[in-house]
Order: structure tokens, then sequence, then C-alpha cells
């Protein structure tokens, strides 16, 4: 088995996809994401010409996946509501206009909003906290380290929704 590095599904997907057609050109197969998603796992197998796509759904069906493998698309792996799909060169693409990429591109950025909002409302009160209460200073970078956190995790994901959505108008 095999593990890799990603871009980032929602800062640089096509990265990520190329990096997953080389691996299958190599005869590594992606089969699943390593601790925390930071990477991807891969194992051995036959030499592969294959393009992968990604779609977004927070409760898929099994209808959900029925459709995509009707077109010529298998399910590979998903991480959380991100689903990766592979197939062979020459099918049509998962998203055939800009208008659904689009819409799952607003759904996510509008969630990752939310989220970083909170996160930031987080960080703001604990900074709060560290000026007004006389912790120990080793209290206070715990602190801060712990509310920074779900801020980078959800801010980060927020500017590749939002770099996603400007390719898509340019």
């Amino acid at each position: 088995m095999t593990t890799r590095m990603g871009h980032g599904l929602a800062i640089s997907p096509e990265q990520d996809l190329a990096m997953f057609a080389d691996m299958a050109r190599r005869g590594k197969h992606l089969n699943g994401v390593s601790a925390l998603a930071h990477g991807f796992t891969f194992t051995d197998g036959p030499a592969e010409d294959l393009v992968f796509d990604l779609a977004y759904e927070d409760h898929p069906t099994p209808d959900y996946f029925d459709i995509f493998a009707a077109a010529g698309w298998t399910h590979t792996v998903s991480v959380g509501n991100c689903h990766i799909f592979k197939a062979a060169p020459g099918t049509a693409p998962l998203h055939l206009g800009t208008d659904s990429k689009r819409d799952e591109l607003v759904r996510n950025r509008n969630r990752y909003a939310l989220y970083t909002a909170l996160a930031l409302a987080v960080l703001f009160i604990v900074g709060l906290l560290i000026r007004t209460m006389p912790w120990p200073s080793h209290v206070n970078v715990a602190l801060l380290t712990v509310a920074i956190i779900p801020f980078v995790y959800t801010a980060v994901p927020l500017i590749g929704y939002l770099n996603g959505l400007r390719k898509l108008n340019d």
C-alpha cells in the first residue's frame, strides 16, 4: 500500500485528480483516505489509463451512485460529502455544464462560510478571554491553538471554493 499527500480537494481538486490518474497509470489504485483525510491510500494493481472526477452530495442514496455508474463512472472513494469517481478516458464528464458544478461550489462555499464564521466567533471569544483573564501563558497558548485549528480547517476550504467559483466565472 502507498500513501500520498493530497493538495486539498477543496483547494486544488485538479491537482489531486491528476495525481490519481498518474498513480493509476503506474499501477497504484486509489482505495481510501489516510488518517485525518490528509492523504490518500493506493493499492498495487495493473496499470490503467483512467480519468477521475468528483461530485458533492451530503446524503447519497444508492441511486445516486447508480446514475454515475450508468454514465460510465465507478465510485472509488468518498471523503465526507465529496465522492471521487473514475472512468475510461473519453467518458462524458460528471458535470456536463458549468451550472451543476457552480451549484455544488455555491453549496460548499455557503456551508464553509458558516463554519468559518462560527470558528472565527470562537476564536474572537477565546482572544477576549485571553486578554481579560490572568491565566498562565501556557494556558493562553493552548487555548489559542485549540481555537485556531477549527478556523484554519474551515477558512482554507472556503478559500478553495471561492477560487473555484472565480475560475468558473472567468
